[in-house]
């Protein structure tokens, strides 16, 4: 008896402790005329200043008085001759500096605990019913009054002093969705706070232009967020964000831009606070307890918590704890670990039990589902599919690609038969079947409801539209070409007297000298003469001391003219004598071409869809068979494009790709050679964005020599003697590509 006595007595100055409350035990039984503390609500203001207020049935004749106490920050005040009525003990807020609100009541007050993170200035009002308590930052005005702050808003409108230029939603790294807010400098006044089950940031004195008064539709990002609404009251702009699911946000400001993150949250169903924070993150407590029992400690835990502890009759014995300034979680994992119990965590009841208490329970209740599984009563769901085919999504219930056919009327059907990776791999129970009309596009289940609801559940998720995707890709051909040549003929003709009959001229073209000719028989009479193949005509009577000509030009012994020369000069030097001339021809020719071709390429088609388009020629060749007789066979030489887009959650863009440019080359014996240019690669592109795939820059340089033996080499007369040929070739290949998401992802409602 003395024990559990000392036992009472420890908890009561523990709680008073803790709580900052007299160690007055429980409360006495207060008349019905008392006041009664109904709700607390607190409000972000802009500067980080808040305003708790308190809302009691009867209003307060003066403002209590409060002190502050600063390891931990707090700030305690009591309500006289008043009750707790809220139905809680804590109060959690998670607001600016204000952490949670703590109400204790004994004998004829309620005394109230504002847990801070850090020492902050306060104020207490009372307004009627309300007992407004105002917090701000060291050397911040205090915020006093609710109907100060309507005064301000009933102000008549004044130009802002500060503007929003820019709103942008992306997603993170690890699926959070992060809106980032530009501001026109980095003096503006940010509040991010929780409203319901909204973020709201509100923006003191700043303007929000038009073109950004709007919301986002940001479901397609697969973030918690859904939507982020942009509005403006009189001079302060105000962002809404609306998440899903559950969430957890945090806020940070570099000079002028705002970062809200909103991270989804991961329930560990073992954990007692939920979120990212790592290691414990509880209120801090201390215990100090020589053999005590374990359930009344749990139960002082459970009192400074606010949480509901369920203890099994199971757990027994006793514990000497020692702990100072510790998470509240972290003292409860110690006891457990301790004595060997373990916990289940239902939103705000904590079970405790020993472990394989736990165990044998959830054994039992996991062989009780499977039994029931077997027995209930199977039930049919008919499900219209709108972007899915019936049958696809049938095959991904059975678990793979089934081979059943239907019926002629286009209904299929699909039992539980199939291959053991199909069993293994289907979605429907053992017992369940499904069946599919293909002209409706409507599948029919046959299962347990708890199958149902997962089916249903898949078919959300699935059973949506497939964004679009067009690729364009430019193939730029750029080439620039030179080319120079020098060349001359040079050589030695005889030529008779002038006015004599001893001239001798031959027209046409000659390739080789005269093989056989006929003289004519009289005096200015005419005589053929066949050279190859050719006829010519002789214009002479005397054969003697004659010049064969070619086209008029003499026949020169050093013959190196260039070939289709774009010009030329041809000169007799000197007269060696009496019938002999010195004969130069010099011909030169220069030729420099720039061209670029441009091949634009482009294809639309589904997320993580293959499609190829192709324009092109197919080239017929003769090929042997193996019978030894002859068959047309065709070469393609195309220009195509193939891809197979994939859409990141963030908006970018995977792509495999296969860019070919061909075309004819020579023509073989064996067939026609195909000239070809090609890539193939995977690359992640912005959407909107051009990329280089690659690159081929070729480069070719010739020159060449053709001369006369040792008279080519001598100096300056060797010009006359030899062909100087030169040639710069430079071909340079680009490809580009350029994806882009055909519907918007960011959307006015």
């Amino acid at each position: 008896m003395m024990k559990k006595l000392t036992y009472l007595v420890a908890r009561v100055a523990f709680l008073s402790v803790v709580l900052g409350t007299p160690a007055w035990g429980i409360a006495a039984e207060l008349p019905a005329s008392a006041n009664r503390l109904q709700a607390v609500d607190v409000t972000a203001l802009p500067g980080g200043r808040l305003n708790v207020q308190l809302q009691l049935s009867q209003p307060l004749t003066t403002a209590p008085i409060s002190f502050t106490l600063s390891n931990p920050p707090r700030i305690v005040f009591d309500l006289p001759n008043a009750v707790n009525a809220t139905g809680k003990n804590v109060l959690p807020v998670n607001q600016g500096v204000l952490k949670s609100v703590q109400v204790a009541q004994a004998s004829d007050r309620s005394r109230v605990v504002l847990n801070l993170s850090k020492p902050v200035q306060h104020q207490l009002q009372v307004q009627d019913q309300v007992l407004l308590v105002g917090l701000a930052q060291e050397g911040a005005d205090v915020p006093v009054a609710a109907a100060t702050a309507a005064k301000r808003f009933a102000e008549p409108e004044v130009a802002a002093a500060h503007k929003i230029q820019k709103i942008d939603f992306v997603r993170g790294k690890n699926g959070e969705g992060r809106i980032l807010v530009d501001l026109s400098d980095s003096r503006v006044g940010v509040n991010v706070r929780n409203a319901g089950k909204t973020v709201v940031v509100d923006f003191a004195d700043t303007e929000l232009p038009e073109e950004f008064q709007r919301r986002l539709n940001v479901v397609n990002f697969n973030t918690p967020v859904l939507y982020v609404d942009a509005l403006r009251h009189h001079h302060q702009a105000q962002i809404v964000i609306e998440p899903q699911g559950d969430w957890e946000q945090s806020a940070y400001q570099t000079d002028r831009r705002l970062v809200v993150d909103i991270r989804p949250l991961v329930k560990d169903p073992n954990k007692l606070i939920q979120g990212s924070k790592q290691g414990y993150a509880g209120e801090k407590l201390s215990l100090n307890f020589q053999r005590v029992d374990v359930r009344d400690v749990l139960k002082v835990i459970a009192d400074f918590t606010g949480k509901n502890i369920v203890v099994s009759d199971s757990v027994s014995g006793t514990v000497t704890i020692g702990l100072k300034d510790v998470p509240w979680d972290q003292a409860l994992d110690v006891i457990m670990k301790s004595k060997g119990l373990d916990m289940r965590v239902n939103g705000s009841v904590i079970s405790i039990a020993p472990a394989e208490e736990f165990a044998a329970k959830e054994k039992a209740q996991l062989t009780a589902e499977a039994e029931r599984e077997t027995l209930e009563t199977l039930r049919t769901e008919v499900f219209s599919l709108k972007y899915q085919k019936a049958m696809d999504f049938r095959n991904m219930l059975l678990g793979g690609t089934s081979t059943a056919g239907g019926a002629t009327s286009g209904m299929s059907t699909g039992g539980s038969t199939g291959s053991a990776a199909g069993r293994m791999n289907r979605i429907l129970s053992p017992r369940g079947s499904v069946t599919f009309d293909a002209r409706t596009n409507t599948i029919f289940v046959q299962d347990t409801p708890k199958k149902l609801e997962e089916i249903q559940a898949i078919i959300n998720k699935v059973d949506v539209p497939v964004k679009q995707v067009m690729i364009e890709s430019r193939m730029v051909i750029a080439s620039n070409t030179f080319s120079k040549a020098l060349g001359a003929r040079f050589g030695i003709s005889q030529t008779g007297t002038p006015g004599s009959n001893s001239n001798l001229s031959i027209g046409g073209t000659l390739g080789n000298k005269a093989t056989a000719f006929t003289a004519p028989t009289t005096a200015g009479g005419t005589g053929t003469f066949t050279l190859g193949n050719q006829g010519g005509t002789i214009q002479s009577a005397t054969l003697n001391n004659y010049t064969i000509s070619s086209n008029g030009q003499p026949d020169l012994m050093s013959n190196l003219p260039v070939t289709n020369a774009y010009g030329g000069i041809a000169l007799s030097l000197l007269k060696l004598s009496a019938n002999l001339l010195l004969n130069l021809e010099l011909s030169a020719l220069e030729a420099d071409s720039r061209g670029k071709v441009i091949s634009s390429p482009r294809v639309t088609t589904a997320n993580q869809q293959k499609a190829r388009i192709a324009q092109g020629v197919e080239i017929p060749y003769q090929s042997a068979t193996s019978s030894g007789a002859t068959a047309v066979s065709f070469k393609k030489a195309e220009l195509s494009l193939e891809v197979t887009p994939q859409i990141t959650p963030d908006q970018r863009i995977i792509m495999d790709l296969d860019v070919r440019k061909d075309s004819r080359g020579e023509t073989l014996p064996g067939g026609v050679a195909i000239n070809t240019q090609n890539v193939q690669t995977q690359v992640l592109v912005g959407n909107g964005e051009t990329v280089v795939l690659g690159g081929i820059y070729e480069q070719v340089s010739r020159k060449g020599t053709d001369k006369v033996p040792f008279f080519g080499d001598l100096p300056v007369v060797g010009y006359a003697f030899k062909r100087n040929t030169k040639q710069e070739d430079k071909t340079e290949l680009l490809i580009f590509i350029t994806p882009k998401v055909m519907d918007e992802t960011i959307a006015l409602n």
